[in-house]
């Protein structure tokens, strides 16, 4: 049995590094290359501090465990199964709009098949909205469309997003930008 909460990063942090790096290996190294991922835990801990992360978590148990997991308390430390992860920020092109991207997508192989990802993506829905939140944006990588998924929740595809890997420049590196030395 899979239970769905909202959880802070603070308490799943631990688990989730595992659980993100099965993520990165079967869907993003085919688009990225292969590389040992590691999860930035400082940036998510900051969005978490400046309110602008929201995680609804799958939480369950493969097999005969799963009669384990039925009962309240059994649920709450039972393993991570999944997650869907958004970032909040104030829309840019679109005033006094509270938009929410969504930054991962995944439920560990034993934990997929029926609805559960829509069920999982409805309860960040609802809980977003709670939050504030009026746009959602949903995003799938090449290798793992999730079209019919994003259909089924309402959504509708309004951009085609394309990525170029660029190489930096002397002088104008993501670190010195970020500490203000550089403009490009």
């Amino acid at each position: 049995m899979l239970t769905i909460t909202t959880e802070l990063f603070s308490h799943l942090a631990q688990e989730a590094g595992q659980l993100a790096a099965a993520h990165w290996d079967e869907v993003e190294a085919p688009l990225h290359g292969p590389q040992h991922y590691t999860l930035d835990h400082s940036r998510y801990a900051t969005l978490e501090r400046l309110g602008m992360l929201h995680i609804s978590a799958a939480r369950g148990q493969t097999g005969t465990d799963q009669r384990a997991a039925s009962t309240e308390g059994a649920a709450a430390t039972a393993p991570l199964a999944g997650y869907a992860a958004f970032t909040l920020v104030d829309c840019p092109h679109r005033p006094q709009t509270l938009l929410a991207a969504l930054d991962g997508l995944y439920l560990a192989p034993w934990a997929r098949g029926g609805l559960f990802a829509l069920r999982l993506l409805r309860h960040a829905e609802s809980a977003l909205a709670a939050r504030g939140v009026e746009l959602v944006q949903y995003s799938s990588p090449a290798s793992r469309p999730c079209h019919a998924l994003y259909r089924r929740l309402g959504a509708q595809p309004t951009e085609t997003v394309w990525h170029k890997k660029l190489s930096p420049q002397p002088d104008t590196t993501a670190e010195n930008i970020r500490e203000g030395n550089q403009w490009p």
